[in-house]
């Protein structure tokens, strides 16, 4: 893989992603908007993506996955899970092989593809389960720069992404041979170091989800690498690489 002189960079969706200088921005939704569109991307070549439920409504022919605040969506065919996605690939793959459209809503993660997607030539989904080819497709596309951007829950901070982003930034580093001095991305490292899985098993979101009766997708969006498949979000729909 060509090296590539990377000026790393890190940024909070709360900050806006505005003043960026890079041109490859990744996108992290460990639980789970990013992890369950690595799991449709496994399926099919592409996910249109929109924060709306009547947009999603409106495609035709199309398998509609959403959720709000972690609940499926009434009427929808899957919630955002991965797992209940890898348990009805048979209906997924048969619909996509009939021409047939995957949609895909979520609660916040589409708001942040939007956004920075106005600013960044390339806007790839990444998440612990694909950090090590989502790192590798970042370094071989970046020019000025790669952002992280972390989605968290509604503005509010989310451990579990800031872990996602440190473990892709290991990833950059080691692929790159580039160190970053940014602290941000310094101190998302750190707590790769330590226990992170427990971490992300006692966060807020994690007790949001198990509650929900999602404990399955809290053990498959902590699978380090287990999805080698990148996609980019073109606006509108997500494509794999």
């Amino acid at each position: 893989m060509p090296q590539t002189a990377i000026n790393l960079t890190y940024e909070f969706f709360s900050v806006g992603c505005e003043n960026s200088k890079s041109d490859v921005a990744i996108v992290i939704d460990v639980l789970r908007a990013s992890t369950t569109i690595n799991t449709l991307l496994q399926l099919c070549n592409e996910v249109y993506i929109t924060d709306s439920i009547e947009k999603a409504n409106s495609y035709k022919d199309a398998i509609k996955i959403g959720e709000r605040n972690g609940k499926k969506i009434e009427k929808f065919d899957f919630g955002n899970s991965p797992t209940e996605i890898l348990r009805n690939k048979g209906k997924i793959l048969e619909h996509v092989k009939n021409n047939g459209k995957v949609v895909l809503t979520t609660t916040n993660g589409t708001r942040v593809m939007k956004r920075v997607f106005k600013n960044a030539n390339y806007v790839l989904i990444g998440s612990i389960t694909n950090a090590k080819y989502v790192a590798e497709k970042a370094v071989e596309l970046a020019k000025s720069g790669i952002t992280l951007v972390p989605c968290h829950r509604k503005g509010t901070f989310a451990i579990e992404d800031v872990i996602g982003a440190g473990l892709i930034a290991r990833y950059i580093e080691e692929i790159s041979k580039e160190k970053t001095k940014n602290e941000e991305v310094l101190a998302a490292k750190l707590l790769t170091k330590g226990d992170w899985k427990s971490l992300i098993l006692n966060s807020n979101s994690a007790d949001n989800l198990r509650n929900l009766g999602y404990h399955e997708d809290l053990l498959f969006c902590i699978c380090e690498n287990a999805q080698d498949v990148v996609g980019m979000f073109d606006g509108e729909k997500v494509i794999r690489m």
